[in-house]
């Protein structure tokens, strides 16, 4: 017999916790969080919670590393509370990237934080487009991995583009960029740029081309870049510069998680690209002052939708098709 749902989160004021709360039509339960003067975290849950369903929201901030001892902090006082169940939604799955070991002395720390999580003992996990699918083999318990794409698949229906092209900027997402062009009846192509800006060439005309690569054609037509993450995003830049030298006309960009770190959204603004659009997984209230053709689409109706398909244990395969 399930229990009744509760909604919290650790960022209850983000827009996408409280579109997800209105949504579900439900409130986010009280909780709070105290400093102490020593940098130590308290954490107390204001509302009884016993044999309730939580769904927990956690949403990435700048502060990550400290605010997930806050998460596992959370899930073990509702665990000493009684609590029936808990289901931990990220929106953006912290560290997706570091999977597998690369070098001898590091970890893969998306092991590390499945860990982590399964140490409070919490019973599920539902986030959006993994970097890499293999992360949910890391867990002994249920993770559901939904996906921007319906999302993507308005916005682009909205622009009303005629002969427009996906595009991958690196060969490991041809998979992504595959599966999307096919259910939007749409061609791809694939650019590899390589990290090196100039190759020497005694070519007058590539001199000051990027090193690329490009399977596919972009000449006279509307290319749409598609990615997971947009965090330094020096390839996608790149890339924007190869098809722009390559014929493309209008250049728009899609990612999931709009990190942006360091310079990146200025080396956005200086580049190509005309739209950069983003999911709200990440809030993007201070970066759209500083980029002004960054948007984002809002994907709090699909994980609301994915709450209540895990709640009444009906399929997620559904929301591949809003």
């Amino acid at each position: 017999m399930r229990g009744s749902m509760m909604l919290f989160a650790l960022t209850p004021d983000s827009t996408l916790t409280q579109n997800i709360a209105e949504n579900l039509n439900l409130p986010v339960g009280g909780m709070t969080r105290r400093k102490l003067a020593n940098t130590e975290t308290l954490v107390e849950i204001r509302e009884s919670v016993r044999g309730k369903d939580v769904y927990l929201i956690f949403s990435c901030s700048k502060d990550f590393n400290n605010s997930i001892l806050d998460l596992l902090m959370v899930v073990e006082a509702m665990k000493n509370a009684s609590v029936g169940t808990v289901t931990i939604i990220l929106p953006s799955f912290p560290y997706a990237r570091y999977d597998c070991v690369t070098r001898v002395d590091r970890c893969p720390i998306a092991r590390l934080m499945a860990d982590m999580l399964q140490s409070v003992d919490c019973d599920r996990v539902l986030t959006m487009d993994l970097h890499t699918p293999q992360v949910q083999g890391y867990f002994d318990l249920p993770v559901d991995n939904i996906t921007a794409e319906p999302a993507f698949r308005d916005w682009i229906k909205e622009l009303h583009l005629k002969n427009a092209v996906l595009v991958t900027p690196n060969p490991e997402g041809t998979k992504r960029v595959a599966n999307f062009s096919e259910s939007m009846g749409m061609q791809f192509a694939i650019v590899h740029v390589s990290d090196e800006d100039d190759r020497a060439s005694n070519s007058t005309d590539s001199r000051n081309r990027p090193a690329a690569s490009l399977v596919g054609n972009v000449k006279e037509r509307d290319c749409i870049i598609y990615d997971d993450i947009a965090d330094e995003c020096t390839s996608i830049v790149k890339t924007a510069e190869f098809l722009k030298q390559e014929g493309a006309k209008r250049i728009y960009c899609m990612a999931t998680h709009g990190l942006f770190s360091r310079e990146s959204l200025e080396m956005c603004a200086a580049s190509p690209i005309d739209v950069f659009v983003v999911t709200d997984t990440i809030d993007q209230q201070d970066n759209m002052a500083i980029y002004p053709n960054l948007q984002t689409v809002d994907v709090s109706h699909l994980f609301a939708e994915g709450i209540r398909r895990v709640h009444n244990n009906e399929p997620l395969l559904a929301l591949f098709n809003l």
